[in-house]
């Protein structure tokens, strides 16, 4: 009975120990698993402002080949649109130009660069005109085509330079004065403008230096107090280039007095706004406007001593005059006396007298832009385009805008000559001024 005991314990323990040996024996029997091999992209060089693209390595526990969200995001983040057009913008000495402004002609896409001068436009740009500018830290870059797949380098110009001197009659320097640009005409676009632009100078030696100029032909225009505006003639610009030695001589004016009133009671107006008128093209002057006393009187001091000027009247409530062919003929001072009409509700708001024409500069001389309904420019058939060829026998296409403006203004029933071109063909007309009300 002990010996049957003793064979049945025997055999279990036996078969207990086959049991655990056999995942041994599997474990030396029975290969591991082998990993496929993934080929590995060789390392590159990116250059600079590409984006590194690639696969990327997935996150520790998740699942092979499929990256998570923000693995996903780190790999979108930086890569540019497909057939994105992309390139670089210089300053005139070649550093890139920060912030600035690339646009495509004809109002198609635009950017902006980075700190590094670089620029990004989207993929409809390709084909483009291109033109680069920053302010008016420089001039813009030329025109150039942009290509998808290729940087394109636009770069900045220089532009010219004006130096000069200003002076009074005796050729002592003016320390202290309003230097503006009258007119341009382009040398590379003719619809350019570079006009209405002023500076205040102050410097002892009366010296001045106007850099970032585009090429093309410049009139320079400069007042001072007590002293008219002047004229320079014309100065060529180029680009890289300086135009220097240019002298403009400030000659001390006349002085208009006068009287501004009421024109139906003769009563004296106070606080009447008196200035000169049309005295530049620009629009600069350095002469203050002045404002009537209790009695109506008032002195402008710096109106031109030779030729024709203007004046123009304003007071709350009336309409506002503008006095032509006021002329000091070359004496000290000249007078003049105001009736100002009071204006009425809906009713016209200034009077002047003259031909009711419209002009403007344009690259090959004055030209009309507009007539005043009814007035005599209208009645004798001027149109828009016809440009003024010569004023009183007096060639005009030498003359500024204010200068023509001058000389067709005049006194009421006064007559003047008038040589238009139209389209090659010269229009000889003669028109007699008239009050225009408008």
């Amino acid at each position: 009975m002990d010996r049957t005991r003793r064979r049945a314990w025997l055999s279990a323990a036996l078969l207990s120990l086959a049991l655990l040996a056999l995942p041994l024996v599997a474990w030396f029997l029975v290969p591991a698993p082998v990993a496929p091999l993934i080929p590995q992209e060789p390392a590159r060089e990116v250059p600079a402002g590409e984006a590194q693209g690639g696969p990327v390595a997935p996150e520790a526990g998740s699942a092979p080949g499929v990256p998570t969200q923000e693995v996903a995001a780190a790999a979108t983040r930086g890569a540019p649109p497909s057939g994105s057009v992309r390139g670089l913008v210089l300053d005139p000495e070649g550093n890139p130009a920060a912030g600035a402004f690339v646009s495509c002609e004809n109002g198609g896409p635009a950017a902006g660069t980075d700190t590094e001068g670089r620029f990004e436009l989207p993929p409809e740009a390709d084909g483009c005109m291109a033109v680069a500018t920053l302010a008016v830290v420089h001039q813009p870059s030329e025109r150039t085509r942009l290509t998808a797949g290729r940087s394109t380098t636009l770069q900045l110009t220089a532009g010219g330079v004006i130096e000069g001197i200003v002076v009074d009659e005796q050729g002592r320097s003016v320390e202290h004065y309003l230097l503006a640009v009258e007119s341009f005409v382009s040398s590379v676009d003719p619809q350019e403008r570079f006009g209405n632009q002023a500076r205040t100078i102050s410097n002892p030696g009366g010296t001045f230096r106007w850099e970032r100029l585009p090429p093309g032909t410049f009139v320079l225009a400069v007042s001072a107090e007590g002293r008219p505006p002047v004229r320079s003639g014309g100065i060529t610009v180029e680009v890289g280039r300086t135009t220097a030695q240019v002298r403009l001589v400030l000659s001390r004016g006349a002085a208009l007095s006068g009287r501004v009133i009421d024109a139906e009671t003769r009563a004296p107006l106070a606080e009447a706004r008196v200035q000169l008128d049309a005295v530049t093209s620009s629009g600069a002057n350095a002469i203050a406007p002045v404002v009537t006393d209790a009695a109506g009187t008032f002195a402008l001091e710096g109106v031109p001593a030779r030729g024709p000027f203007s004046v123009r009247v304003q007071h709350a409530g009336y309409m506002t005059k503008i006095v032509p062919a006021l002329d000091a003929r070359g004496t000290a001072a000249a007078r003049v006396e105001v009736a100002l009409r009071q204006q009425t509700d809906g009713g016209p708001n200034e009077e002047l007298v003259g031909i009711g024409a419209t002009l403007l500069p344009g690259a090959t001389g004055v030209q009309v832009v507009g007539v005043v309904e009814g007035g005599p420019a209208a009645r004798a058939g001027f149109t828009a385009g016809d440009r003024l060829v010569r004023l009183d026998g007096v060639d005009a296409t030498g003359l500024g805008l204010s200068e023509c403006v001058q000389r067709l203004r005049g006194a009421p029933g006064t007559r003047v000559s008038v040589s238009l071109d139209r389209g090659g063909q010269v229009l000889e007309l003669t028109l007699t001024r008239e009050v225009i009300v408008r």
